[in-house]
């Protein structure tokens, strides 16, 4: 594992994430979330209260995305008529991280799709219009 010492403390936020995807860099990201959830099971005997170990199975992906109203427009106008973003097939997402040492660390996350397609708008609040998506994320590479 490499470690590098921080100058003054500084570290990593949001205005070090860069986001790529349909062969772009998105600047129209709000947020995104993504893990990765193992099964993990104790195993009991007949005997004792305490688990003498464990299982470990089946793994499974999850996140959500929140883009910016006029990146979703610009994605659904290159759809053909009557397709939405659930049609659009599954695509790399890719998450790096640079500090001002030029570290580099990437996630990537492979096969995912928007599962959701909405709008929400509020009276009274003049921020921009975000539109969260749950991703249908098929695996991450937390190591790319």
């Amino acid at each position: 594992m490499t470690t590098q010492t921080r100058i003054n403390g500084k570290y990593r936020n949001y205005g070090n994430v860069r986001i790529t995807a349909f062969g772009a860099t998105f600047s129209g990201v709000g947020k995104i979330e993504y893990k990765r959830t193992d099964a993990i099971e104790p195993v009991k005997v007949v005997g004792t209260t305490k688990p003498i170990g464990y299982t470990q199975g089946d793994e499974t992906y999850e996140g959500s995305i929140s883009l910016i109203s006029e990146t979703v427009d610009a994605l659904q106008a290159k759809l053909p008529k009557g397709k939405t973003l659930q049609d659009i097939p599954p695509f790399p997402i890719t998450v790096s991280y640079v500090d001002d040492a030029g570290l580099q660390v990437c996630h990537v996350l492979y096969g995912c799709k928007f599962k959701e397609n909405g709008r929400s708008a509020e009276a009274g609040n003049n921020g921009a219009i975000f539109v969260e998506s749950p991703l249908y994320i098929h695996d991450i590479d937390f190591a790319a």
